[in-house]
């Protein structure tokens, strides 16, 4: 029978599906390291259809949502000695560990306490097809080459709070499951419709949905973010990559937009401009 903590204070046992608990000790062990290997190599979550969520936080947030937009149940879950099972949360094989354990099997070396860790199902990133499912788009995010996963995360956990209804990846732009992104998206890229999509792909998209294009470039003629959302009833937004800025085929072929701004900087990080922008443009701004 599996041991019913006192700091629990009525929350269910924390069991697996087999019904009871396991305890692993050491950083050396094979789940630890398939844990640690999941966090850092892009190809091997691809290759395991797996990622890594860790934090009970996140995770309640992430396989509390039910249906297609939860997370499901964890393959693994890695729990502290102290920790119970988060709110929402099932899982197929649970695990006691030391917190050194835990930190490894997260890809962690901060000074930050991590209580849980799991190992969830990687949701679909497809092309088109995936877009199929969330009905007449009207608001598109899309992210020309984003390479930083704490601002695409941050991008894509505001564009599910502000009603925003798909993103699209376009070429260039880093993996949505990241720790880094997982981390500043929270519980947002289960319940965010993704695509990958080329150019031609998105031009697809537009087309079928009537969105009007526009791009973050605060040029001369951009018109005022607000100001363009008035006039369109559906639209598209690309931002562009912190560093080399929006790509020529955005440049050619998307209406710029801007942000009022009546201060003397220049310039704001992608994941900022991009919040301001997502809000100014919002369905029924």
């Amino acid at each position: 029978q599996p041991r019913r903590h006192p700091w629990c204070r009525g929350a269910r046992l924390a069991t697996s599906a087999a019904g009871y608990e396991e305890r692993i000790t050491s950083t050396d062990n094979a789940t630890v390291k398939h844990f640690a290997k999941l966090v850092r190599n892009r190809g091997y979550r691809e290759e395991c259809g797996s990622i890594v969520v860790a934090g009970s936080g996140i995770l309640s947030e992430v396989c509390g949502g039910g249906g297609e937009a939860g997370g499901g149940s964890a393959r693994v879950l890695f729990l502290a000695d102290d920790a119970c099972v988060p709110a929402g949360v099932t899982a197929s094989r649970i695990v006691r560990a030391p917190e050194h354990v835990i930190k490894k099997a997260a890809g962690l070396q901060s000074v930050d306490r991590v209580d849980a860790v799991a190992e969830l199902s990687m949701p679909p990133v497809a092309g088109v097809a995936a877009l199929e499912g969330a009905g007449r788009i009207t608001r598109l995010l899309a992210l020309d080459g984003i390479q930083d996963p704490g601002n695409l995360g941050t991008l894509v956990r505001t564009a599910l709070a502000l009603g925003w209804d798909a993103v699209a990846l376009l070429p260039g732009t880093c993996d949505p499951y990241n720790d880094k992104a997982l981390r500043a998206a929270r519980g947002g890229v289960f319940r965010m419709p993704m695509a990958r999509l080329t150019w031609e792909e998105l031009e697809e998209v537009t087309r079928r949905d009537g969105l009007r294009r526009f791009c973050a470039e605060p040029t001369a003629d951009a018109t005022a973010a607000d100001t363009a959302a008035t006039g369109s009833k559906g639209l598209c937004l690309v931002l562009g990559s912190e560093g080399q800025g929006l790509s020529d085929v955005a440049l050619r072929t998307c209406e710029p937009v801007a942000i009022p701004m009546p201060g003397e900087m220049e310039s704001l990080n992608v994941a900022v401009a991009g919040g301001i922008l997502l809000y100014l443009m919002r369905r029924g701004s």
